[in-house]
């Protein structure tokens, strides 16, 4: 009886503290909301692996526990870290929550623990910062930048791995890869296990109580088999379970009701109160809340050697795509190990700001898109009484044009973000709003238009626009193989239900091949051209497809500048390398459905998350100024 009215209690209380935010397509519990506005916060990972500056992972490069502890922990002194210089960067960029690695997968603990099971190899120092290095043992780091956060007015939250390389409980796991960390950590025994939970526990307890995080931000809990949640038998290196996770969100929430945690007690289960997508940006909005995890450069941990640093204008693009797409944007420094933060970090962190000092009403509080599409020149926020328009690609020709809203949505005026006071001149009509822009971009970086209107803005259903065209040759040829051959294009066209499906059939070069109303292209002369599809109800949309016009032995087929690696891949990451242009290239993976998985913008190079994605074949696409290349991946 006491346990059936406990949970009537809990179930009365939850739907209490739960509200609908007006913004959002679900449901926030109350306790989210500061975070779910926020939109925008930052990462740090900073442990004794930044004294060897080779990233966070440097501990599975073949060190052994001691000689790892011996060689690069106890060298670890961060005797210049500033929690203040760290609040106020975060503050100055817009960032408005911060999370920092209490302790990473080296077990290394950031913080002066309590809890004797964390020691050294040598079982004579606590493997913590304050006991096991040189650092000055009045100081607790943690607990400054905890004040500093609370100084300034950014929320202070933690991260915790689940895994620890350097506990006792856990072992290398042979045979994973070559060094044996990766993936797995083995444990002892059945015992060993549970001894490691309540140390881990007593461990998170000392975090709450101490620091009082807002949020705990977890990691190292893939010591599971993935795709199996139910599994009830562990072994030595998959003993993680959902049962683990399940039990570890309930006991922080009965040491703090308010504590949010995302979804890594045990990712891809419904756990937490937020998904995790690391390293790239979902391709559309969620079922449930979400975050992306992004670095700066290559590395989350300071690695030296790693310049490969974001453009100003690329970190604005993938915060404004996470938005748009209802997703916050969690954004990486990695301090040097001796406290300081690179340079190219603070430039990159001051230059956001700088932007977010003009357009931060677009980013905060607002939420998705609220059309099925994306335009080809930026990404729509939005909140009531407010559409935004983020132009990456500013209009040449002084237009831009943004889909018709619901009639409720009654248009009260048009301005620019940076320039309030001088309004646009626009008109309504054909299912587009034209609005008549300036002709130079007011910010190259990422300017916002603002369309004020009544209500929270909504796609109009009036109209029905070709919002994406698919160009192909019939049969999946792209080669006429003589002068007098023809191929028959086809075009598909998304929605199917548009209200106007013709195009327009153009060549690039009508002396090597012309091409009819109906698609017929007919080869003249031997070389190349590009066909385009452009749709007639006036959404400016296209679609482009290369053909080679030539005898079989002139048909070489060109070396393709697009890089998929590794291919296969496990269910990890994947790199994109596109070393054609400087521009930035957008790109889609879609299963052999044509569903699409992951969709993003990106220059040059980008890694995908895969861990959603299961075993199969899928497309990667890119397109840049209207060309496409796409190739095949496998996903073991």
């Amino acid at each position: 009886m006491k346990k059936s009215h406990a949970y009537l209690v809990v179930t009365l209380l939850l739907t209490m503290l739960l509200s609908q935010n007006a913004m959002a397509q679900y449901t926030i519990p109350a306790k989210m909301n500061w975070w779910y506005e926020s939109r925008f916060g930052m990462f740090i990972h900073f442990g004794s692996y930044s004294y060897l500056a080779k990233g966070e992972w440097a501990m599975n490069n073949g060190y052994s526990k001691n000689d790892y502890q011996t060689q690069v922990s106890s060298k670890f002194n961060p005797v210049k870290f500033n929690g203040g210089t760290i609040a106020r960067l975060a503050k100055n960029a817009g960032m408005r929550y911060l999370v920092i690695t209490a302790k990473h997968h080296e077990g290394f603990c950031m913080w002066p623990t309590a809890v004797k099971s964390f020691k050294s190899i040598d079982t004579t120092k606590l493997y913590d910062l304050r006991e096991y290095t040189a650092f000055d043992k009045k100081r607790d780091i943690i607990k400054e930048l905890k004040d500093s956060c609370d100084a300034v007015g950014v929320k202070f939250c933690l991260y915790y791995s689940i895994l620890d390389w350097n506990h006792p409980s856990q072992l290398r796991s042979p045979g994973n890869d070559k060094n044996g960390w990766y993936t797995y950590s083995t444990l002892t025994s059945a015992s060993a296990k549970a001894n490691y939970i309540a140390d881990m526990k007593a461990q998170l307890k000392e975090l709450i109580d101490n620091y009082h995080p807002a949020l705990l931000w977890f990691d190292g809990d893939w010591t599971y088999q993935y795709g199996d949640y139910t599994y009830g038998v562990t072994s030595p290196d998959k003993w993680w379970t959902k049962a683990d996770g399940v039990d570890l969100q309930n006991y922080l929430r009965g040491l703090d009701p308010n504590l949010l945690m995302n979804e890594r007690v045990f990712r891809s289960a419904g756990l937490g109160d937020w998904d995790c997508s690391e390293g790239s940006t979902l391709g559309s909005p969620n079922s449930r809340p979400w975050e992306t995890c992004q670095t700066m450069n290559e590395s989350w941990g300071y690695n030296s050697t790693d310049n490969k640093y974001k453009t100003t204008k690329a970190l604005i693009l993938e915060l404004v795509q996470n938005v748009s797409r209802d997703g916050n944007y969690l954004l990486n420094i990695g301090p040097k190990g001796d406290g300081t933060v690179p340079t190219q970090s603070i430039t990159a962190l001051n230059a956001v700001g700088d932007w977010m000092k003009t357009n931060s009403s677009s980013i905060y509080g607002a939420t998705r898109s609220p059309f099925l599409s994306e335009p080809t020149w930026g990404l729509y926020t939005k909140k009531s009484g407010k559409l935004f328009a983020h132009v990456f690609t500013w209009p040449t020709n002084g237009l831009l044009k943004v889909p018709t809203l619901t009639s409720t949505n009654t248009i009260r005026k048009i301005y620019l973000l940076n320039d309030t006071t001088t309004l646009l001149n626009y008109k309504d009509s054909l299912g587009y709003i034209r609005i008549s822009v300036p002709a130079n971009v007011p910010n190259p970086t990422g300017s916002v238009v603002v369309i004020d209107v009544a209500g929270l803005p909504k796609a109009s259903t009036q109209y029905s626009k070709i919002t994406a065209i698919s160009v192909t040759g019939q049969g999946g040829l792209t080669t006429i193989t003589g002068v007098g051959g023809t191929l028959q294009m086809v075009r598909t066209l998304t929605p199917t239900n548009a209200t106007n499906k013709t195009v327009t059939w153009t060549v690039s070069d009508t002396t090597v091949a012309t091409i009819s109303i109906s698609g017929l292209v007919t080869a003249k002369k031997a070389g190349s051209v590009t066909v385009t599809a452009t749709a007639n109800d006036d959404s400016d949309i296209f679609g482009k497809m290369q053909i080679i016009v030539g005898t079989s032995a002139t048909l070489n087929p060109q070396t393709s500048s697009l890089k998929v690696y590794p291919n296969p891949a496990n269910n990890g990451t994947v790199h994109l390398q596109y070393d054609n242009s400087s521009d930035l290239i957008s790109y889609s993976l879609a299963d052999l459905m044509g569903r699409e998985k992951l969709k993003g913008t990106f220059t040059n190079h980008t890694t995908l998350n895969l861990a959603n994605c299961k075993q199969g074949i899928y497309m990667v696409k890119i397109e840049n100024k209207g060309d496409r290349e796409v190739r095949k991946l496998l996903v073991n």
